[in-house]
């Protein structure tokens, strides 16, 4: 079969005014890449099966190099794929990046911006779902099945009902599926959709899994992965769309009983990867006195540093609270405890992708599947003295990201790219390879260039990220910190809302063209109660809101005002690439102007129109 790619023309002009409003003018060679697309011819053929497997919090800076022992799979699909080395989740959290794959935009669009609570989970999210990426495979005549996570809060205010959308689900319900044990699971088959909005299905149950090696969360999604691709060998002339989501490496799992022997000798006592920045933020133009508490970062990050730095060596008895069974006895924080259990679990992700191939092959499936590994996010293992994700900086936003197939896709394998990709391109990407229009509310960019052409240069040279903050702000705890410290002895995402953008930027030095990659970040200031819900108000246009400001109202502008204070930072990626010298601290007025250019670069994507 040859590979199917198709666009419309409509689209192509769409999508060169969108990549033209936000080029500069010596960015111009990106225009390149919309001629290529437009030069693709559609193919009339067969429809691929696509497979997305998405980790969670899987990381590309600190874990990779523990790859070959944990994940030795990852080798294999480079070595018959695409290795994408510079893939980014804009939105560096599970919700509102998952939103992001979904959807195929950003968190300014989709309206998903944190993972719980107002502008966020998937109370923010449920109005996307007649929109995203199985609503419009549906359509084409694609059975869809989502098998594992969804999305925070699915399940828990309401009882959980089949999502739109989806043909088939066997989806977790409430938190409780991160131990790796005691979870329940809903199961459909047969949906189809009512209408625009109304989804229906044929059968469905929960089902509760308990405590037995059996019931291993991870282990139980490759049962049933392996079950629906089984089943659709029935129907063999309609393809299908797996989204497989197993919360591998997210803590507090735990590796799976039968690597639990390997896992505890191998790494209980390994420490993390001690990057230049673990609980360091001393750069090259750093004073000595930042030896002990960085100047040049944000409010929040200052006030916090000591006790983050002394909170890494603690923690274990949290840790321990919410994990299945007891941690090995020499490990003392929850850091470690963290550590440990990231590396173990990824046995189980390991025999999961292999089982998932292997099927595909004998099934006969996999010369027409489209197979894309990445993870929602990366993590934080002590990088700025912080912990877990959520942040824009590189230790959060950048992930593993492989895509490969059959040889009936006739894609450019094996290779690897430097080329930025993100995950709001997996929508767009798949769209183009099952020969479908894409709609006007996506912003991603089709990879398909890419994994048919080695010789793309310049794909993109910007992107965006967005949150708001702090995502623990939902709990009352967040207005009583001595009592949230006592209780959760850890600073896990608490830190304000942010906008940033990470952007190449070309100048010339005596003749000669240089590129330079920086990131510009925009804090808020201010996080009190009022001027958080201020601000949450704010993003969902909240009707007596905006009529206030439009009426002038003195306290709802001043309050307005508290919400857009910011503190800046801004970094050379190429010369700093782990982010500890803030230059818009140490040189302000010499990059006053490139602040400037970045900011509204940023502003000209993260605004909705």
């Amino acid at each position: 079969m040859s590979h199917a790619y198709a666009r419309t023309t409509h689209h192509f002009q769409e999508n060169n005014v969108l990549l033209a409003n936000t080029i500069m003018p010596f960015q111009k060679p990106l225009i390149t890449i919309c001629l290529y697309l437009a030069s693709f011819t559609t193919f009339a053929q067969q429809k691929p099966n696509v497979i997305i497997v998405l980790a969670d919090d899987l990381d590309a800076i600190f874990t990779p190099q523990y790859f070959p022992e944990v994940l030795p799979i990852l080798d294999s699909l480079k070595s018959i794929g695409i290795d994408f080395t510079n893939s980014f989740t804009p939105m560096a959290t599970c919700c509102p990046s998952r939103s992001a794959t979904l959807t195929g935009s950003y968190a300014h669009t989709n309206g998903v911006y944190r993972n719980a609570s107002t502008n966020g989970g998937w109370s923010a999210f449920k109005h996307n779902e007649p929109y995203t990426l199985p609503s419009y495979l549906i359509k084409s005549g694609y059975r869809t099945a989502i098998i594992g996570k969804y999305l925070n809060g699915y399940g828990i205010s309401e009882t959980a009902k089949p999502v739109y959308g989806w043909t088939d689900g066997f989806v977790f319900t409430h938190s409780s599926y991160y131990k790796g044990y005691d979870y329940s699971i809903l199961n459909w088959q047969g949906g189809n959709p009512q209408n625009d909005t109304l989804w229906n299905v044929s059968n469905q149950q929960t089902k509760q899994y308990g405590s037995t090696p059996d019931d291993y969360s991870t282990d139980v999604l490759t049962k049933q992965a392996i079950s629906f691709i089984q089943n659709t060998e029935q129907k063999d002339d309609q393809p299908f769309f797996l989204y497989l989501t197993p919360t591998v490496p997210h803590n507090p799992l735990q590796a799976a009983p039968r690597h639990k022997k390997m896992a505890e000798e191998r790494w209980a006592k390994l420490p993390i990867p001690a990057t230049p920045n673990f609980n360091n933020d001393y750069g090259k133009l750093a004073t000595k006195v930042e030896t002990k508490l960085p100047a040049d970062k944000s409010t929040f990050l200052r006030n916090t540093w000591k006790k983050r730095v002394r909170q890494m060596k603690k923690g274990v008895f949290y840790y321990n609270s919410i994990f299945k069974g007891k941690v090995p006895g020499s490990i003392k924080s929850f850091l470690q405890a963290d550590w440990y259990g990231r590396l173990g679990s990824l046995y189980a992700l390991n025999d999961m992708l292999s089982n998932l191939i292997k099927t595909l092959k004998d099934n006969g499936e996999w010369n027409n599947t489209l197979l894309i590994f990445t993870s929602d996010n990366g993590y934080m293992l002590g990088a700025h003295a912080m912990m877990n994700k959520a942040t824009p900086y590189e230790e959060a936003i950048k992930v593993p990201m492989i895509i490969t197939g059959g040889d009936s896709l006739h894609l450019n394998k094996p290779s690897k790219t430097e080329e930025w990709v993100t995950n709001l391109d997996l929508m767009p990407t798949i769209l183009n390879i099952a020969g479908l229009n894409i709609p006007k509310s996506v912003e991603g960019l089709s990879l398909a260039p890419i994994l048919y052409n080695d010789s793309i240069i310049n794909f993109r040279d910007r992107f965006v990220m967005e949150y708001a903050g702090p995502s623990l702000s939902k709990f009352k705890l967040y207005n009583k910190p001595k009592l949230s410290m006592k209780l959760l002895p850890l600073y896990i995402m608490d830190h304000p809302t942010y906008n940033a953008i990470r952007m190449k930027v070309r100048s010339a030095e005596n003749g000669i063209q240089k590129e330079t990659i920086y990131k510009y970040i925009e804090w808020q200031k201010n996080t009190n109660k009022k001027v958080l819900n201020f601000s949450n108000k704010f993003r969902l246009k909240d009707p007596e809101l905006m009529r206030m400001i439009s009426a002038g109202d003195i306290k709802t502008l001043k309050l307005k005002a508290k919400a857009e204070e910011v503190e800046t930072e801004l970094y050379n990626l190429t010369e700093d690439p782990y982010e500890m010298d803030n230059l818009l601290y140490y040189k302000p007025v010499e990059n006053k102007e490139l602040a400037a250019q970045l900011k509204s670069a940023m502003l000209e994507i993260s605004i909705k129109k």
